[in-house]
């Protein structure tokens, strides 16, 4: 249709056929094979040629093609077009690939309906042909309403292809797993073509395939912001290919055997309130599947693989682009056209009109930008802009107004513009070598490279100038693509210029000075100012906007040659030219095309609030820092009313004076971590001594934690360890509402530490394992979901299958948020995941729907904390937090987003609750990470089942959290393994009101309890033998032993408290001596009793560090016997 109907329109006798193609590669490479297969005569004129912004040949061929942007500009500002090129014979419009519904193609279609509507007169001069794989029903309904207008609908026969095509439906199968498949079949030269929805799952894709195949398997990745020659040689070599949607129709495939469909597309959907574009991935419409699926049967039999699930007949046609675009660009175009009247009037032409809401906001906009006025006519800048060359947009036009008339920089500008105007990705940043990179960031950069070409093109004779040579020996090969369309447009920019009488002399006037260029972009992209978060005692590396009336959160691109490293201090303010937002990324933008710049050069006027606390309020007015400031400052308007502190004035004013009251704010608040028992609660004073004399040891337990308050809130903390008196103390500097927050979460930790018996040191517990070989053979299953959860090396197709495959589940959607926390963030994974999933392999759903497996309760301070029900087996992840290394939570949900991980995150002082899955098919999970410092705080274990532990890089191995192999215990990780398999638990530590319900609960699920409770204490520190631990009174032996002392001694009796004695040399000499005595005894039984000895003052620390010697029980030495 699109290189034979044309020709045949011709030898039929129109005088005349253009035709529309939606990108430049058809219409070269369309044109190309018309002119190689309609004519024999070398010599003869070409029967057909082509035009594209910037270039152009053979345009007064009788077939030409062009692209539809290209036609839409004559439509706008030729009102001639027709009459000029029918000279009283027909001429054929024919609109190819009218499906993809572009805004160009819909505003072709609207503007030929207005001319039919309106000059009648050019029916008989004009024909129009529609072409569509698919049409929505509105197309045909705009023509079919215009009067007296002959409309003919032809839908073609279903032929078939030239060779047969076999549909194989694979639901959800994972696509590198086909591709390998399919290679095993293959013939030699047979190509494979894949598309997927995204640039960077293009190039992913080929790095796997390559990863998994061991280098065997080579594709190739065709994408949008190659060249032709690039994407032409990728094919003519390789036989895999993933694409995106530019291999629907631009490109040929001589062996074309596979074509793989994942059946999503993205699309950028701008959202009128939001004032933003966001990058969408949707599924495709039956129109773009039918494209895909006919690339095959061309030159020999095919097969169409489809992923998806969804039903293709249910979304026949795209959403037009036109009524999800940002309509600012279109309106001011067709205002400064020969029509004269925006959208509002262009509306009632176009098969589908965007809602009026978003023309509405595309012209407040334009009023925001002082280019329309309170009349809807143009302001003095709009009349100024209507004159210049199209930039590609207004704000770009702006820049170069600025440029011409205040800067002084008007042919920078306009170099720069040409550059930009042909970048979409900024991928060709990283292609410039170093030498060419400017420190001023990205503009200056391009602007130099520009530069560097346009030096060498006027220093030599045209008929020299060689642009291939120059990129080769500048070292700029890659990008020659790029700078061949950035030079094209320029030199249509210089010819414009040159034939302005205004603007001539400006045009050729250059400064190569950043800050009047930059000056120049802020007067188009002002909006686009981001200030470093980092200045703002906020996080480091994320970018704030610092313009009205929007508050985004935005990354520098990684290709931008302002990036910084982790370690390194950001920029402090960069303008940026786009501001990228994206379904694949989480709530940050992505900046790219970036400058620095200085504050002073921002002129708009802008308003920010500081909201303080009462003690920063105070500190403002006693400091005499909001005088000295409005001092500073006169410029600005400075208000202080109910704890917010309000600046207004010009933008670079207000953030130095921002800057300036922050830095001011910031105060040193000191306090100690000491012992609050008073010297009277003996036992309790002394365990809380010595755990703070062993914290003050281990003063870097508190580094992942100054980590995180630096990183997120510029907040900086010092622990000071004073040996002489056991004590830390903890330096914090920050704003007063900050501090107040670390100093809180250092009072939770002294809560947790008072429970403890023994603060563990971070390396304690037990290493992990193999299992002894006479179990592991049993345990093979056991091994491979440990490695799901520790094997770093997993690709990420394991990881969706896992998440997305057919065998996917809860559980092993479990695994994969365990296998992010463990190998990306090296956290440890413990507890009840490990115990009923990875060794036990037991799971059991409640009753009812997922969406009831989730219920919230209010914890003591006063947060909302999500908690499943008691029947759902496995039933959470428990992490604890590196101590290594910083855990950037922002990161790791960064790592949730990119793997489509729905969740909700929780903080309390000492730990991170997640909430994830919450809406997922497979059911809801929780996950708790929990800071390391508070982790070395859980000394004790409820039962030794739930003891195992996981981590990075340990691929077959399990280690204990709690050491409990060493007597009187003896608990081997084999015994631990084989309870779980066979259900049964020994609880270690005494049964309260806290353990009794764990019980309870372990018994429900049908575990049996084995023997009696231990009571394992963890040894003391070296520097001590012996440590106390209160019994609680709720527990079974605490109530027994009451009893038995009132029993055996009075009635009357008053037990004020019990403690539990550890004293590792007793332990072992009492052990030693039990086995000693039962060799003597008959049936080696020693006869053990249990017995109450009382004394007092120094013999009680006799006792404890000694032991009693039972010799002297009831005699002159003992004061009480029973």
């Amino acid at each position: 249709k699109s290189s034979l109907l044309p020709a045949l329109l011709i030898a039929e006798g129109y005088d005349k056929v253009i035709v529309t193609q939606p990108r430049r590669l058809p219409c070269t490479a369309i044109c190309e094979r018309v002119n190689e297969t309609m004519m024999t005569n070398k010599n003869e004129l070409r029967i057909a040629g082509w035009a594209v912004s910037g270039d152009e040949r053979d345009v007064n061929a009788r077939i030409l093609y062009l692209t539809d942007g290209l036609l839409k500009e004559r439509l706008l500002h030729d009102e001639n077009l027709i009459a000029n090129q029918a000279n009283n014979k027909t001429i054929v419009f024919f609109l190819d690939e009218v499906h993809e519904r572009s805004v160009n193609i819909d505003l072709c279609l609207g503007l030929f309906a207005r001319l039919l509507t309106n000059k009648p007169e050019i029916k008989s001069k004009v024909k129009i042909i529609i072409s569509s794989a698919t049409l929505d029903t509105s197309v045909p309904t705009l023509y079919r309403q215009i009067a007296q207008l002959k409309f003919d609908e032809f839908k073609m026969p279903t032929l078939g292809t030239l060779h047969s095509v076999t549909k194989i439906p694979r639901p959800n199968q994972n696509i590198l797993d086909l591709v390998q498949e399919l290679c095993k079949k293959k013939q030699r030269h047979d190509q494979i073509l894949c598309f997927v929805s995204s640039v960077s799952e293009v190039k992913q894709c080929c790095n796997l395939l390559e990863e998994i195949s061991h280098g065997t398997l080579t594709a190739y990745p065709l994408i949008q912001s190659q060249s032709a020659a690039d994407q032409q040689n990728s094919i003519e070599h390789g036989s895999i290919f993933f694409s995106t949607t530019v291999a629907e129709t631009s490109l040929t495939f001589p062996s074309l055997k596979y074509v793989v469909d994942t059946g999503m597309i993205n699309i950028p959907v701008y959202d009128s309130d939001k004032r933003e574009t966001t990058l969408m991935e949707i599924r495709a419409a039956e129109s773009t599947i039918k494209q895909r699926l006919g690339r095959l049967g061309r030159t020999q039999p095919g097969e169409y693989y489809s992923l998806y699930d969804f039903q293709v007949e249910d979304k026949k046609y795209p959403i037009p682009q036109i009524c999800q675009s940002d309509l600012i660009n279109i309106e001011f175009s067709l205002r400064k056209s020969l029509i004269k009247n925006g959208l509002h009037f262009m509306k009632k032409f176009l098969p589908d009109s965007p809602d009026s809401k978003a023309i509405n906001a595309a012209i407040e906009e334009l009023k925001r930008l002082n280019i329309v006025d309170s009349h809807d006519k143009f302001t003095s800048v709009g009349v100024a802009i209507s004159k210049l060359p199209d930039f590609g947009s207004l704000a770009m036009s702006k820049a170069v107004l600025s440029a011409l008339n205040q800067h002084n920089c008007g042919r920078d500008l306009i170099v720069l513009s040409s550059i930009l105007s042909v970048l979409n990705t900024s991928s060709v940043l990283k292609a410039i070598p170093s030498s060419m990179k400017r420190s001023e960031g990205d503009f200056m950069t391009l602007l130099n490279v520009m530069n560097e070409i346009l030096l060498v093109r006027e220093s030599v004779h045209a008929q020299q100038f060689r642009l291939s040579k120059v990129c080769q020996v500048k070292n700029l090969t890659p990008i020659l693509h790029v700078i061949k369309q950035a030079l094209r447009r320029y030199i249509n920019l210089e010819k414009s210029f040159n034939l302005s009488a205004e603007y001539r002399e400006k045009a050729q006037v250059s400064s190569d000075d950043w800050e009047s260029i930059a000056k120049s972009l802020l007067n188009g992209y002002g909006e686009n100012v981001f200030v470093s978060m980092k200045e703002l005692q906020g996080r480091t590396h994320i970018f704030t906007r610092y313009s009205p009336p929007k508050h985004d959160e935005a990354v520098l691109d990684l290709q931008s040659t302002l990036t910084r490293a982790i370690s390194s201090a950001p920029v402090s303010l960069v303008l940026a030219r786009d501001i990228r937002f994206s379904s694949s990324i989480r709530h940050t933008a992505v900046l790219s095309f970036v400058g620095e710049i200085k504050s002073q050069w921002i002129e708009y006027h802008l308003n920010r609030n500081i909201t303080l606390n009462t003690a920063e309020e105070a500190k403002l007015n006693q400091d005499n820092i909001l005088a000295t400031t409005k001092q500073a400052f006169p410029n600005i308007q400075i208000q202080l009313n109910n704890h917010i502190l309000s600046l207004k004035g010009s933008a670079g004013s207000v953030l130095d004076a921002e800057l300036n009251i922050l830095q001011q704010l910031v105060v040193e608040m000191k306090f100690t971590l000491k012992n609050e028992y008073p010297t009277s609660a003996t036992t309790d004073h002394a365990r809380m001594k010595r755990n703070l004399e062993g914290v003050s040891k281990m003063p870097s337990i508190f580094t992942p934690m100054k980590w995180r308050w630096e990183a997120q809130h510029q907040v900086k903390i010092t622990v000071n360890n004073n040996v002489g008196n056991n004590e830390c103390e903890i330096i914090i500097e920050g704003r007063d509402s900050q501090n107040q927050l670390v100093q809180k979460e250092f009072q939770s930790f002294l809560g947790w530490l008072k429970r403890c018996a023994v603060i563990r040191h971070p390396n304690a517990g037990v290493p992990p394992r193999i299992i002894k070989p006479a179990m592991r053979k049993s345990c093979l299953d056991m091994e491979e979901k440990i490695s799901h959860i520790t094997d770093s090396k997993r690709t990420s197709i394991e990881l969706w299958k896992a998440l997305k495959g057919s065998k996917a589940t809860r559980e092993t959607r479990m695994e994969v948020v365990a296998w992010i926390a463990v190998c990306k963030f090296d956290c440890r994974l413990e507890g009840g995941f490990v115990r009923d999933w990875i060794v036990g392999n037991c799971t059991a759903r409640p009753s009812g729907y997922p969406s009831t497996w989730v219920t919230y309760q209010i914890n003591a301070t006063g947060t909302i904390l999500p908690y499943l029900d008691k029947d759902l087996i496995p039933s959470d992840l428990d992490c604890h937090l590196p101590s290594h290394k910083y855990f950037d939570i922002d990161k790791f949900l960064d790592n949730l987003h990119k793997y489509q991980i729905e969740y909700t995150v929780y903080r309390e002082d000492w730990r991170y609750v997640i909430l994830l899955d919450e809406n997922a098919k497979t059911g809801p999970f929780t996950m708790d990470l929990i800071e390391p410092h508070v982790a070395l705080t859980h000394d004790r274990i409820d039962f030794d089942v739930s003891n195992l532990s996981l981590e990075k890089d340990y691929t077959k191995e399990l280690g204990m959290r709690v050491d409990i192999t060493y007597k009187p215990y003896s608990i081997e990780l084999e015994t631990i393994v084989d309870n779980i398999k066979n259900k049964r638990f020994q609880v270690l530590r005494p049964v309260d009101k806290y353990v009794q319900p764990r019980i309870a609960k372990m018994e429900s699920r049908g575990w049996t309890q084995l023997g009696k409770p231990m009571h394992v204490i963890p040894n003391p520190p070296p520097k001590y033998q012996v440590v106390l631990v209160p019994l609680p009174e709720s527990t079974d032996l605490y109530q027994t032993l009451v009893h038995q002392m009132k029993s055996y001694i009075n009635n009357q009796v008053q037990v004020l408290s019990i403690e539990q004695i550890k004293n590792p040399l007793l332990e072992e000499a009492y052990l030693a001596m039990k086995e000693i005595i039962a060799k003597q005894c008959k049936g080696k039984i020693p006869n053990e009793r249990e017995l109450f000895h009382g004394t007092k003052g120094e013999a009680i620390d006799g006792v404890l560090n000694d032991g009693f010697d039972d010799r002297y029980w009831g005699g002159n030495f003992s004061k009480c016997k029973w």
